[in-house]
Order: structure tokens, then sequence, then C-alpha cells
């Protein structure tokens, strides 16, 4: 087994020196990923709004990290993906770091979330966007995972130290975010170029999919609906991998009683942990697939996972089941990037990023008052068995994409 995890490991080896500096910026923000996870315990527990009220303001935080997405997509491709990228993560750590001075302010501490979250969600669309220019078709797999990776790396410490610090030390809340969003920005101001490293290896550095065209976003996407498509089917995986952080808290709480919550704190260390060791394994297994199919194996994963959660809650199969989880949101959260910049021209990229982000955030929104109704109407049984449905329509629905696809590149090679 080690074996095969270090010869997985190989395919980092030999990428650009962006796209390490790029991990390593996305290590250290994953250490200070502070904040939201300890949101609502913010709202609550130290500023003394109810939890209706401090669900809605969460809300609210998320609502204006949206809008910051499609203002960031558009101003990305204007100002260029890397100016933008910096621009907005370097207001947005600034704002938090000014926010540890007023930490107990109930005004002023949502205010400044409000405004800071806009700015890091403005950024969102362009680092996505800098690290398809930075990549290739033939290391996008590779690129892409590694940030994941680092990411998770880090955010399986960052919540921990968080929880140290939320009581007795909780300005260093929003100076511990802030200063890592603001390191790792530095990093990337200072070390990574905009420009594409050139190499042999890069003569497919602008297939005719990537090359620049003209036009709005809207013209991009009527000429390419199969990323309206896309984007649909990637909610509907989206709605099932929220559920580990939603319905499976709550339905721990319900099974386990005052155990759950300490159960579910080490599923989540447990998921990061896995995520650090299966993800180059699930990328060199997955190599010689479309984005398309291992998505629809994605979505199995979870099928899957749900179905072992549902019908065997014992603690065992809890820590089995989110092995398939975990496997899951590796393929999602890597293979959906990797299919965007492919199938992005270079000349739009923030834009499409901005506005198929959004829309796949829009739809997934619904899904929480869902569940929540789900649950309290027809009990935890029926909720898993919806989030299984859900998952299955979106397996279908890549499996149908990718007969299409198929089909499209034998038309071709006839003609």
């Amino acid at each position: 087994m080690l074996k095969k995890i270090l010869s997985s490991v190989l395919i980092y080896k030999g990428l650009p020196k962006n796209i390490y500096f790029i991990s390593l910026a996305r290590l250290i923000l994953g250490l200070g990923n502070f904040i939201i996870p300890f949101m609502v315990l913010l709202l609550t527990q130290k500023l003394g709004y109810s939890a209706t009220i401090a669900g809605s303001l969460a809300m609210g935080v998320t609502g204006v990290y949206l809008l910051g997405n499609l203002c960031g997509g558009k101003l990305a491709d204007s100002l260029g993906h890397k100016h933008v990228m910096v621009g907005g993560e370097l207001i947005g750590a600034l704002i938090l770091i000014l926010c540890g001075f007023y930490a107990n302010d109930p005004i002023l501490v949502p205010a400044l979330l409000f405004a800071s979250y806009f700015f890091f969600g403005a950024a969102l669309p362009a680092s996505n966007a800098l690290v398809a220019d930075l990549s290739t078709p033939k290391n996008r797999d590779a690129v892409m995972s590694l940030s994941y990776l680092a990411f998770n790396l880090g955010s399986a410490i960052g919540p921990i130290l968080a929880g140290y610090l939320f009581w007795n030390h909780t300005v260093w809340i929003f100076w511990g975010n802030g200063f890592a969003a603001l390191v790792g920005i530095l990093v990337v101001m200072f070390c990574v170029s905009s420009k594409l490293e050139s190499s042999p290896s890069n003569d497919l550095a602008h297939p005719e999919l990537e090359k620049a065209v003209n036009g709005s976003v809207w013209s991009v996407l009527k000429e390419r609906p199969r990323l309206i498509t896309f984007t649909l089917l990637c909610a509907l995986l989206w709605f099932s991998v929220n559920q580990m952080t939603m319905a499976s808290p709550l339905y721990l709480n319900h099974i386990f009683g005052t155990h759950g919550p300490v159960l579910f704190g080490q599923l989540m260390t447990y998921a990061c942990v896995l995520v650090v060791i299966i993800t180059p394994i699930l990328m060199r297994l997955t190599a010689k697939k479309t984005e398309i199919v291992s998505l629809a194996y994605a979505g199995i994963l979870f099928v899957v996972g749900y179905l072992l959660v549902m019908l065997n809650p014992t603690i065992p199969v809890q820590f089995f089941a989110w092995f398939f989880l975990a496997a899951g949101e590796v393929l999602l959260l890597t293979k959906e990037g990797v299919y965007l910049a492919n199938q992005s021209p270079s000349s739009h990229r923030g834009r499409i990023q901005g506005v198929l982000t959004t829309t796949r955030n829009l739809v997934v929104m619904p899904s929480f008052v869902l569940i929540g109704f789900s649950i309290d109407n027809h009990g935890y049984q029926n909720t898993w068995l919806l989030v299984i449905i859900v998952t299955l329509f979106s397996v279908l629905g890549f499996m149908k994409m990718n007969h299409h696809q198929r089909k499209s590149l034998q038309i071709l090679e006839v003609n």
C-alpha cells in the first residue's frame, strides 16, 4: 500500500515551480481556516445573536461571497487573473485583521465579515483561472489535485488550532485567519509568475477549446451549452457532498447522543487525512478517464457511502462509509475544475468561473432548507434516500453527457 502511495505521488514531480508556490499558498490558507468552521459559534456564543439571526448572517456572508464571484470573474479577465487574485485576497485579509480589533462588537464584526468575504469571493474566479493559465491539459489533473490536497492538509490542522483559541483568545480567530491569508497571498505576489513556463511538454498549452475568443461570456456559454449542463449536474453532486457537513452531524447526534459531535469531529479529521493519502492514488487511477466519467464515479461513491450511513448506523461502518464519501469529494473538487479549465477559452476563464460557480451555488443553496424540512417532516431514513436519488440523477446525467460527447467525437472522426 505504501509503495502504491509513493508511486502515485510521482504525478506531482516535475510540475512548474509556479504550481508549487500556489500550493504552498493554499496550504497556508488552510492552516488559517479559522472563521468559516466557527462562524455560527462566533455569532451566537461570542456576539449574542440567536441561532436564527446567526444562520441568516452566515447565509448573508455566503450571498456576498457569491456576488464577489460574479464581480471578480469580470475583473479578472479585464485586469489580469493574478492582479485580481492578489488584490481580492489582500484586501480581504486586511479587513479580517482589522476585525480582530473589534472582536466583541456585534455590529462591526458582521459588517466587516461581509466586506472581507466579498473580496475573498472576488479573488476565487481569478485564482481558479490563474491555476488554469499556469497548467496544460497534460498536467492539469496533477495541478488541480495538488492545490486541493495542500488546502486540505492545512485544513486538517487549522480548525483544531481554532478550537483551542475560540473561548479565551477569540481575537486570534480573526488575526490567525487574516495573517494566514496575507502570508499566502504574499507568496503568490512575489513567487508566482502569471505566464505559463516554457517547456517542451507544453505543446498542448493552447488547444482549440482554450484559444481566446471575442464576445461576452454569455455568447461563449451560448456556443458551449454543455458548460451549463455540466454545472447543473455538478450542483447535484455538491448537494450530495454538502450532506457530509449538514445532515451528517445532525444524524450522528440523533443516533449517538452526546457522543455524536465528538464522532463527527473525528470523521472530519479522518476525511482530511484520507484526502491527503488518496488524492494522488485517485488521480492516477482516473488519469485515462474523462472528467465526465470521473464525476459519474464520484456520484457512485457518494451513493455507496450514504447507503452505508443509512443502512448500518454503527461507528465502524460510519468510518468505512466516509472513505467512499471522501473519495467522491476528491473526484468532484478536482475533476470539476479540470473540465472547466479545459473547456473555457483563456480570454473568458475568469468570467466563466465566476458565472458558473455562482450558478452552481445558487442551485445548491435551497438544499439547506430542503434537507432541514425533510428531516423535520420525513425523518432521517427518507432524507438519506432523497440524497441518494438526487445523486443517482447526477450519475445518469453524466453518463448521458459522456455518451453524447463520444458520439460527437465519432462524427468528427468520420468527417
